[in-house]
């Protein structure tokens, strides 16, 4: 029982060894040469390999295949003894592996027509079009006028022609045609639009790209990242006329980040009093007082191209007006005060027997400082006459040719005060309307001085009788 269990034991040592002596028996010189190593599935283009083989042993046909699910073409060749052959192989995966985009080593064995095998080792790279054309946008910022955008082969395959189609809100649809060889990598430059540019905040943003070749169209989208860039562009402008001031602050977002900018102007009170402002927005400052100085503060929150406009205008033409108004005024009280006299004409209508028209001139001369030697004249209008008849006191002097009256007074104290009158008629004007006499004159001396001084315009309105 023993000896028969050792001889089958036996046995079946030496066919094993038979048989793996069988399938390790082939005797090949193997060198491979990579063409392309890519398998592109959108295009169903296969890998290459050039394999350079050595047959060591007596002429045979041989069969090359793989167990892991890669068809290999052609499936056979055949080699005469010591001939030595390069063929071209091309390697497909079957369905189930294109799903699997990677690189991997597998193993692919060549067996004669004794059934002796003879193993190898070569590498495949599983990709779709998206994979393989790598598409890498450079970062942007508000100043940017271009963008720069690799495009790099990743396959070991040489594409003849490559229709491009860029689509993203920094610039307008954008195509172009370009060949692309074995792990080649280009750039392309694309203008900006640069008013859509300054309109856009910072961040992330899709950029979709269609790669079209050989009958064959993918899409896939980028990433452009929009660099945060915050800037504020700060400009003045003064205009100044002679009585008018104007300033304008303009505060505009050339950045791409929303800011929150604020404009100060600072004004005294009298100026505070005539500005005005004019704000875009009709945003309301706020006011602070500080003595004698006024603060105006305005803020806003400016989105990208956005701009913060303030107008600032000072009128100065009423102020000067009042200014000019309290000088005369003031010229005016000073002159008034400072006179010696305070001298008054004034006229009165004065009825008569015969209907003449006839005026009765009164002149009230009243001293404020001491004045001696004063010597008033009255002229008397044309077409009037003089009535002979005077007041309290009569003219020093009448001269009808030169149509003058005269009063002298040798001294007058302070708060003395004289009055002159007469009267004046006409048979031949009937006055209807306005009649205006000319002002008196008053000649005096004070502090060794000759002086002069006048009275007001003194004139009678007389009315039309209404008829029933």
């Amino acid at each position: 029982m023993n000896k028969s269990i050792f001889t089958t034991t036996i046995i079946g040592i030496l066919l094993l060894i038979s048989f793996v002596s069988c399938v390790t028996a082939i005797n090949l010189d193997i060198s491979s040469s990579q063409v392309s190593n890519t398998v592109l599935t959108d295009l169903n283009e296969p890998a290459i390999y050039d394999l350079t083989i050595k047959n060591n042993e007596a002429a045979d046909t041989f069969q090359i295949y793989s167990l892991v699910g890669i068809n290999i073409t052609p499936g056979s060749f055949s080699l005469g003894q010591s001939e030595t052959k390069t063929i071209r192989f091309y390697l497909m995966p079957q369905e189930s592996l294109k799903l699997n985009e990677e690189t991997f080593p597998f193993v692919y064995q060549i067996k004669n027509s004794k059934g002796e095998i003879q193993k190898e080792t070569i590498t495949i790279s599983i990709m779709g079009l998206d994979k393989a054309i790598e598409i890498t946008p450079e970062n942007i910022n508000p100043q940017s006028n271009n963008i720069n955008i690799d495009i790099k082969n990743r396959a070991t395959f040489d594409f003849d022609s490559l229709d491009l189609k860029f689509s993203s809100v920094f610039f307008p649809d954008y195509t172009t045609s370009t060949p692309l060889n074995s792990v080649e990598e280009k750039t392309i430059t694309i203008p900006l639009d640069r008013e859509k540019v300054k309109l856009l905040d910072a961040g992330h943003y899709l950029m979709n790209i269609q790669i079209t070749t050989k009958g064959v169209s993918i899409s896939k989208n980028v990433v452009i990242i929009f660099v945060e860039n915050p800037n504020i562009d700060e400009s003045q402008k003064n205009d100044n006329w002679i009585v008018l001031t104007r300033q304008e602050i303009i505060k505009k977002n050339i950045g791409n980040v929303k800011q929150t900018v604020t404009t100060t102007v600072e004004k005294s009170i009298l100026s505070y009093l005539f500005t005005t402002y004019k704000v875009s927005d009709n945003i309301n400052p706020t006011v602070a007082f500080n003595g004698v100085g006024v603060t105006y503060t305005f803020q806003k929150e400016l989105i990208p191209d956005d701009e913060l406009d303030v107008v600032m205008t000072t009128n100065w033409l009423f102020p000067i007006l009042i200014l000019i108004f309290i000088i005369v005024m003031i010229i005016l009280i000073k002159k008034y005060t400072e006179r010696d006299f305070v001298f008054r004409k004034t006229v009165s209508f004065v009825r008569t027997k015969g209907g003449e028209f006839a005026l009765k001139v009164t002149l009230r001369i009243k001293a404020k400082k001491y004045a001696e030697r004063i010597n008033t004249t009255d002229k008397l209008p044309h077409l009037v006459n003089l009535y002979e008849k005077f007041g309290a006191v009569s003219p020093h002097k009448v001269d009808m040719h030169n149509r003058r009256l005269e009063w002298n007074v040798e001294s007058m104290n302070k708060g003395e005060e004289r009055v002159f009158s007469y009267i004046i008629y006409s048979s031949k004007i009937g006055v209807v309307g306005r009649f205006e006499l000319p002002s008196a004159k008053a000649v005096y001396e004070k502090d060794g001085k000759i002086k002069e001084t006048t009275s007001n315009r003194a004139f009678f309105i007389n009315e039309p009788k209404k008829v029933i």
